[in-house]
C-alpha cells in the first residue's frame, strides 16, 4: 500500500500530489491518504467522485482502490 501524506500541505497542491500518485497506483492497489484539512478532503472527494474511484474514507485518511 502506498501512502501519500498531505497533512501539512494545502490545495491546490494537495490535489495535484493526489493525481500524481493515482498515475502510478497499479490495479488493485490502495493508495492510503492522509490530512488534516477539510477543505483539502472536500476537494479530493469531489475529484475521486468525477471520476468514479473507489474509497474508503475514515476520521483522517482515505483509501483509494484502484
Amino acid at each position: 500500500m502506498k501512502r501519500l501524506d498531505l497533512r501539512e500541505i494545502r490545495c491546490p497542491l494537495a490535489l495535484v500530489l493526489l493525481k500524481q500518485q493515482l498515475l502510478t497506483l497499479e490495479t488493485n492497489h490502495t493508495l492510503e491518504v492522509l490530512f488534516v484539512d477539510q477543505a483539502v478532503m472536500q476537494d479530493i472527494l469531489l475529484y475521486l467522485n468525477k471520476k468514479n474511484y473507489t474509497y474508503n474514507r475514515e476520521k483522517n485518511k482515505l483509501f483509494v482502490t484502484l
